[in-house]
């Protein structure tokens, strides 16, 4: 089994608004809804992170191409532009949340344009359209600037949060900007979670250690070959 996971941010209808800081962070709609389409033409079809963990423990089976979309920060676009074109392809994602954050803004990042965050409502309702959800810690620091201590306060009270807010367990979080190490990696297996992803240009398997889960990151540039020839090239490199 090889496992592609692609990592989003936003899916807006507008190119970069003047003044964003991160503009390979926006996907338009036109080029999100090619990519759902070009991926079921091509076999794929979209799991979650559950699912992944129970085929890890012998306790359940996966599609013979499998894959798993996320998006990372929960921006309210996730709700009203990504969702729509998810349900059209009968396609699921997993979306990661700064649980100090529902709501709000994206406040970690000042110099950026603040953008609307979901708020409960369009959580619950993502969740009831099998959406699920993971952490993306509190307040979406580096973990590696910070005291084990702080950082461990991160990661559980996030989860605990996140917990009650959706009532069901939360398994899996994303690193904040990616930034992790052996310590940090400890610290999250402390605070309960089973599985974490990184930014790499790789797949993975069953033996990949689940809190270094490898992401295939997609921006306003990716188009469809290009995204067919990394799927293809990544694959053929496993047999290499």
């Amino acid at each position: 089994m090889r496992l592609p996971i692609l990592m989003y941010h936003k899916i807006d209808r507008l190119p970069p608004p003047p003044g964003a800081r991160y503009h390979r962070n926006y996907v338009l709609p036109e080029q999100f809804d090619a990519q759902l389409a070009a991926l079921k033409r091509w076999g794929y079809e979209t799991i979650s992170f559950a699912d992944w963990l129970a085929y890890r423990r012998g306790e359940g089976t996966l599609p013979r191409w499998p894959i798993i979309l996320t998006f990372d920060d929960g921006y309210r676009s996730t709700y009203e532009v990504a969702w729509p074109l998810l349900k059209r392809h009968g396609a699921t994602a997993t979306v990661f949340l700064v649980s100090d954050l529902i709501g709000k803004t994206n406040a970690w990042d000042a110099e950026e344009i603040q953008e609307p965050l979901l708020d409960a409502a369009a959580i619950a309702a993502l969740r009831a359209g099998r959406i699920e959800f993971g952490s993306h810690t509190r307040t979406h620091p580096a973990l590696t600037a910070l005291p084990p201590q702080r950082a461990l306060v991160e990661l559980r009270d996030s989860r605990a949060a996140l917990q009650q807010l959706l009532g069901e367990p939360v398994r899996v979080l994303c690193y904040p900007y990616g930034k992790q190490n052996p310590a940090v990696r400890a610290l999250a297996r402390e605070a309960g979670y089973e599985a974490a992803v990184i930014a790499r240009r790789r797949l993975n398997s069953r033996t990949t250690d689940p809190l270094r889960l490898t992401r295939l990151r997609i921006d306003t540039s990716t188009r469809v070959p290009a995204l067919r020839w990394t799927l293809w090239q990544l694959r053929w490199l496993w047999w290499t």
